[in-house]
């Protein structure tokens, strides 16, 4: 984050939004933000951020701490309101149409908020509601959910009794269900063990074959290095640095690493 006004300029593509439908699903981004800017009095957060992250892509945010990206990430799953700048979901206004842009996208936060009173199971059963799933679909998923994350022995245990682990699993859980066209996911192999860790890499390259669109916000840079279709460095509220697979892999070639990248074009927060 900076302190400085944010400068009043066009986003930086300079594209408009496409348009929410035209009959080429594959060419039209399940995300599209254009100039998004947020600033919390004096203090500029998010300053003009473009990003399109298409079906079958997986977009990883990198940045220091107070970069503006947990900013950009409650904007576009609808728990903070830009002050300018427009996102859409799926098509999707995420102001002036939030309840199909949030039932078009799968969350996983940084900070994990379940329901205390509610069972692994009940809590599922609640997403699966929101979604608009009918009853058998909604049962033969989470059935095959639990039993993939390794929860189905604890599903009828109230989520306050859930170790860190067992609730990010759930939390992931309740992401995929009913196979939303974006998911967010946010620091979310924190807290898990190497098997639920694998299992979390095997669920996203499935997810992208199926043509989901993610975004992953994470500190842990080897990942993204070996996952991303493509990098997006967020530093002071801009984006100031985009790596696609080329890029990555000549990187990787010349033997820098994208931890070395980071600290090389970073420096405005800590």
């Amino acid at each position: 984050m900076t302190t400085s006004k944010p400068a009043d300029h066009a986003p930086q593509s300079g594209l408009p939004l496409a348009p929410a439908s035209n009959g080429q699903a594959r060419r039209t981004p399940a995300l599209e933000i254009r100039g998004l800017a947020k600033r919390f009095r004096a203090t500029v957060a998010v300053d003009g951020v473009d990003l399109d992250v298409f079906p079958g892509e997986l977009v990883g945010l990198i940045g220091p701490n107070g970069a503006g990206k947990s900013t950009t990430v409650k904007i576009l799953t609808g728990q903070l309101l830009a002050d300018r700048g427009q996102v859409r979901v799926g098509g999707h206004d995420v102001v002036g149409d939030p309840l199909a842009a949030k039932r078009a996208t799968g969350y996983v936060p940084q900070e994990l908020e379940l329901y205390p009173f509610l069972t692994g199971r009940e809590l599922l059963e609640l997403v699966a509601t929101i979604r608009g799933l009918d009853a058998t679909t909604a049962q033969a998923a989470i059935d095959s959910l639990l039993e993939r994350f390794r929860l189905t022995p604890a599903a009828h245990r109230m989520t306050r009794e859930y170790s860190e682990g067992m609730a990010r699993k759930l939390s992931i859980c309740a992401a995929l269900l009913g196979n939303p066209p974006l998911l967010v996911l946010d620091e979310s192999l924190n807290g898990l063990d190497p098997r639920a860790a694998a299992e979390v890499k095997a669920v996203i390259r499935e997810e992208l074959a199926r043509g989901t669109a993610i975004v992953l916000v994470s500190h842990i840079l080897d990942v993204l290095e070996r996952l991303c279709t493509r990098v997006v460095l967020i530093d002071q509220g801009r984006v100031v640095k985009v790596l696609d697979r080329a890029a990555l892999d000549a990187l990787s070639a010349t033997g820098t690493t994208l931890e070395t990248f980071f600290i090389e074009n970073t420096g405005g927060a800590s």
